[in-house]
């Protein structure tokens, strides 16, 4: 593999990437309590201000960035007006039946018109899943999680993989045609390195896990090792795929306040479109 190119520096703390439908790279600073667009020069502008600490970001259709907000205990919505610079948030979602939201970490977009998210609860196993509808109404699909920090559905869409890093593990949850629930089962242990980070799939069903003290781990759709890819810094957070092929990793790596691409030999999986595209 062809090494990992530095493609935006001079971050603060950043987690989730995102891109909009305009290829234009996003990156969500956690210690920092902003979103920052990132130019074509690899330097960052401001774009957002959420006043927490922003984590999973993802655009939909409609040119919106959804943010887990944890530091907030929100789901927020971002829209960019048609000045320049002016941007306006709205909480998409905060509760789920009277139960405030604790620290979301990410989402990620179903096809069944909802938005789902991990967020890491209380205590130490108090993590759970939610699904959030076009009106933020939030459901509860997957609890008693040791610090979930992030998810990504097959592209059948009949398995939510989460990782869990108080565990060191990757859960599985299938799923009926509703989107629900109907099992778990613990789909890889893991040894080593320091918790497990957001997920995704490439087209061939592979799975990349983001690993403080790792790097990225990927594995076969049957859980076996394919490659570790190592990372200057060795605290790789949030993952988006993108490039003219969509054969290019950009990941957020914390500790140095960068942004990497690592060239691929297959393209990733696409996610599913934003709620508001049902």
């Amino acid at each position: 593999m062809v090494p990992p190119e530095l493609i935006a520096s001079d971050l603060q703390t950043p987690y989730g990437v995102a891109f909009d439908t305009d290829d234009r790279l996003f990156v969500s600073e956690r210690k920092a309590g902003s979103i920052r667009r990132i130019g074509d020069d690899g330097k960052p502008h401001a774009f957002a201000s959420t006043g927490g600490r922003p984590m999973g970001i993802a655009f939909d259709d409609s040119e919106d960035l959804f943010v887990a907000e944890s530091g907030r205990h929100q789901l927020l919505l971002i829209s960019e007006e048609e000045s320049a610079l002016d941007t306006s948030l709205e909480v998409f979602a905060s509760q789920c039946h009277g139960r405030r939201l604790v620290g979301p970490r990410d989402l990620y977009f179903s096809p069944y018109g909802s938005v789902l998210f991990c967020d890491s609860g209380a205590s130490s196993e108090a993590g759970a899943v939610y699904s959030a509808d076009l009106d933020g109404e939030v459901t509860e699909l997957g609890k008693s999680l040791a610090d979930p920090c992030g998810l990504v559905l097959s592209m059948d869409a009949l398995t939510l993989y989460v990782s869990e890093s108080g565990k060191n593990r990757i859960v599985a949850f299938d799923l009926d045609d509703e989107g629900l629930i109907v099992d778990q089962r613990v789909f890889l242990e893991l040894e080593g390195g320091d918790g497990v980070g957001p997920v995704l799939f490439d087209s061939l069903g592979q799975l990349y896990i983001s690993r403080s003290g790792v790097g990225i781990t990927i594995v076969d759709p049957d859980g076996q090792l394919v490659e570790n890819i190592q990372l200057p810094g060795g605290q790789p957070r949030g993952m988006a795929f993108g490039g003219l092929n969509y054969d290019q990793l950009f990941v957020a790596e914390e500790s140095a306040g960068v942004v990497y691409r690592l060239q691929l030999d297959q393209p990733g999986q696409r996610p599913f479109a934003g709620p508001r595209s049902i």
